[in-house]
């Protein structure tokens, strides 16, 4: 029997989500996000004639937000990379200090047709890896965009906002080291 023919089951859609930065309200103006995905290496050896494979280390791929830059977006996530301690004016002090960013909120949320929360991807030591800001063109009249990559540590994925609070609570009890963005 096909999903589509059980009337209470509703497929999950693309433009249900939203995405929390920090202590602030979500961000409207977001029009894409790639959600958080691991890839798990392989180790490969082989006995006699046979070749044995173990799973080796997870890494977290970097996520992508496209954002539609409205009056000043892009120069306040410009103004948070110098706020974190990069310097483009080339005075040699262009490291990120990734401390600060402790005990504060990434949050990819998706939702329900009727608006309520279904699940929530939050970002563990996530900071800004780059910022690109889409070309200007007189011959189009797309929207200005700007894409923000992150990239973190890990990512926690759960149907309870509780839930998630307690994970993070006991990493940050765990390791001082759970350090979580704010744009």
């Amino acid at each position: 029997m096909s999903f589509w023919s059980t009337s209470t089951l509703e497929p999950l859609r693309k433009f249900r989500f939203q995405i929390q930065i920090g202590n602030d309200s979500s961000i409207w103006w977001a029009k894409s996000v790639t959600q958080p995905s691991p890839d798990i290496s392989m180790s490969e050896y082989q006995l006699v004639n046979h070749k044995i494979k173990y799973p080796g280390i997870t890494t977290w791929n970097d996520i992508d937000i496209t954002i539609v830059d409205i009056g000043g977006k892009g120069l306040e996530f410009y103004k948070k990379l110098t706020d974190s301690g990069y310097s483009f004016d080339g005075s040699g002090t262009d490291g990120i200090i990734k401390e600060q960013y402790k005990d504060q909120v990434f949050k990819i949320q998706k939702l329900k047709a009727d608006g309520t929360l279904l699940e929530t991807w939050d970002l563990i030591n996530p900071f800004v890896k780059s910022i690109k800001y889409s070309d200007l063109d007189y011959s189009s009249d797309d929207l200005v965009e700007v894409t923000v990559t992150v990239a973190y540590d890990s990512a926690i994925l759960s149907n309870d906002a509780q839930e998630n609070e307690d994970r993070l609570a006991r990493l940050r009890e765990r390791d001082t080291g759970a350090d979580i963005i704010d744009l």
